[in-house]
């Protein structure tokens, strides 16, 4: 079924912008996800163990902790103050982009200069030439009280270096004042009755956006991604201003949804929400250690925390995002490294940058 849209008032796009911007940040700075009165999520207590407490001990002697990630700021504020009450170690965190993070930590690990201790990364080749350049020790090999453990073992990768920690699918954003039925197929996107309507993250932006296209390849034909390409799609470097631009009415559609950034924005009443779809498939969060970590206790502790079961369920249960640990896991179409030449393809036919 196409999008059927609605009118919107005249100038409200751009002053919208301007307040949703300002909302969004203000909500990335703030505390946990859940102070919209909604279902509060508890945060777990790890049993205790011998081995544990020496590493807490030691992580509370070094009294720091610096968490690289792509995952969206509300969600990296939630877990790093959870991690804080838990351990009484401090914690902070950078939130960018998957392409910008890992260009971010290879230049400081290249330079002798790291910055973090941990990296939560779309899991992509980055993994493994971090890890083969000595940049990343090998989660397997940290003597971690919780891995490998329980830890569901087809959620690794690089041969058990890299556990995948959080699954998080894809769906479709829409603007509520414009689409006055939630969209039913990905189709929509091609709908010549959307053209100028989409608002999208770049391809290139994330392996999982590439792969999410080559699904749909697959499942379409390249005659679905052409006719994505001539409904005249506005591209964007991530999901935040794409989903943001969506809320402000600028674009009908948007790609890739996000539910953590969706909620935010809808907690501020923006009139945006997201359809969930299928097929999906979406972005798998890999976690690293850094091998020249500033506070490598406190590292380990943080990666033992996202390792554990309880502690795992409690992060994707924050994102809304599928754990290793679910029973929902099944739901979710794991993606595959698209070749180069593949991507280069898929990118032409969308008419992306």
């Amino acid at each position: 079924m196409r999008a059927r849209k609605k009118s919107m008032a005249p100038g409200a796009g751009p002053a919208l912008t301007m307040t949703l911007t300002l909302a969004l940040t203000l909500t990335a700075c703030g505390g946990g996800g859940n102070d919209d009165g909604g279902e509060e999520v508890a945060a777990p207590t790890l049993d205790n163990s011998a081995e544990l407490d020496e590493l807490v001990s030691a992580a509370q002697e070094e009294g720091c902790l610096t968490v690289y990630g792509t995952v969206d700021e509300t969600i990296l504020q939630s877990v790093t103050e959870a991690f804080t009450e838990q351990y009484d170690v401090p914690a902070s965190f950078v939130r960018l982009v998957s392409a910008d993070l890992s260009q971010r930590f290879s230049t400081e690990a290249q330079a002798g200069a790291t910055v973090a201790d941990v990296v939560l990364l779309t899991s992509s080749p980055f993994y493994g030439e971090a890890l083969g350049n000595g940049w990343l020790q090998p989660v397997n090999e940290a003597e971690l009280p919780a891995f490998p453990g329980e830890f569901p073992e087809d959620y690794t990768s690089d041969e058990g270096a890299t556990p995948v920690v959080s699954l998080v699918p894809t769906t479709m954003v829409y603007n509520t004042d414009l689409v006055s039925e939630a969209p039913t197929s990905w189709e929509d996107y091609g709908d010549p009755a959307n053209k100028g309507e989409l608002l999208l993250a770049e391809p290139s932006s994330s392996p999982a956006n590439v792969a999410f296209w080559a699904l749909m390849r697959e499942e379409y034909g390249d005659e679905f991604l052409e006719a994505v390409a001539a409904n005249e799609p506005r591209w964007y470097n991530s999901a935040v201003p794409a989903t943001q631009g969506v809320a402000a009415g600028e674009g009908a559609l948007g790609f890739p949804g996000v539910a953590a950034i969706v909620a935010g924005l809808q907690e501020q009443n923006a009139p945006v929400d997201a359809a969930v779809l299928s097929p999906t498939t979406g972005p798998e969060i890999g976690l690293g250690l850094a091998a020249e970590s500033p506070c490598p206790n406190a590292g380990k502790l943080f990666a033992n925390y996202l390792l554990s079961e309880e502690g795992n369920t409690y992060f994707n249960e924050v994102s809304e995002a599928i754990s290793p640990y679910g029973e929902d896991v099944q739901d979710f179409v794991r993606p595959t490294p698209v070749p180069e030449a593949e991507a280069a393809e898929i990118s032409a036919l969308l008419g992306a940058p």
